[in-house]
C-alpha cells in the first residue's frame, strides 16, 4: 500500500508544472494582446471613434488632435486648393456654422461632392502648416466620404 500512495503523490506533483506552465502561457497571451492593442488606441486610428462636438472644436481644436470622427453634414461651399479641396459643411442642429474640411486629392473616391448634398465624412483632427510654415492646429482632414 505504501507504493500506491507514493505513485499518487508523484502523479499529483507531475501535473503541477503543467498547470503552472498553462497559467503562465495564458498570462503571456493576455499581456501580448494588451500590448498589441495599446498602440492602436493611442494612434487615433479608426478604432477610436468619438462623438464630434462643434462647440468643443470651436473652443479648443488643438485638444482634439489625433481623434477620428464621423461627421454627417451638407456641403455648402467647395473651394479648390491645387488638387485638394476645402469643403464648408453644415451639420444637423447647427446649420448656421460651417466646418471647414480638407479633402485631399483622391480621398473622396467615386463620391461626387456637390453643393447642397449631404454626406458622411470620416475625418481626423490633425495639425498642419501654412505656406509660410506657421503651424495650424485642429485641421479636419477627410479620410473617407459616403453618400447619405
Amino acid at each position: 500500500m505504501a507504493r500506491r500512495s507514493k505513485r499518487r503523490r508523484r502523479r499529483g506533483n507531475s501535473n503541477l508544472p503543467m498547470l503552472l506552465g498553462g497559467i503562465g502561457g495564458v498570462l503571456l497571451v493576455v499581456i501580448v494582446a494588451a500590448l498589441a492593442l495599446k498602440p492602436a488606441r493611442e494612434g487615433g486610428d479608426a478604432s477610436r471613434q468619438e462623438t464630434f462636438s462643434v462647440a468643443d472644436y470651436r473652443r479648443n481644436a488643438s485638444l482634439l488632435i489625433g481623434n477620428v470622427y464621423h461627421i454627417e453634414g451638407r456641403v455648402e461651399h467647395i473651394e479648390s486648393q491645387g488638387n485638394d479641396r476645402i469643403v464648408a459643411v453644415s451639420v444637423p442642429g447647427n446649420e448656421q456654422e460651417r466646418l471647414p474640411l480638407l479633402v485631399r486629392s483622391g480621398t473622396a473616391g467615386k463620391v461626387n461632392l456637390t453643393r447642397g448634398d449631404s454626406f458622411i465624412f470620416e475625418v481626423k483632427c490633425c495639425s498642419g502648416h501654412t505656406d509660410n510654415q506657421r503651424e495650424v492646429k485642429g485641421v479636419l482632414l477627410v479620410r473617407g466620404v459616403e453618400s447619405k
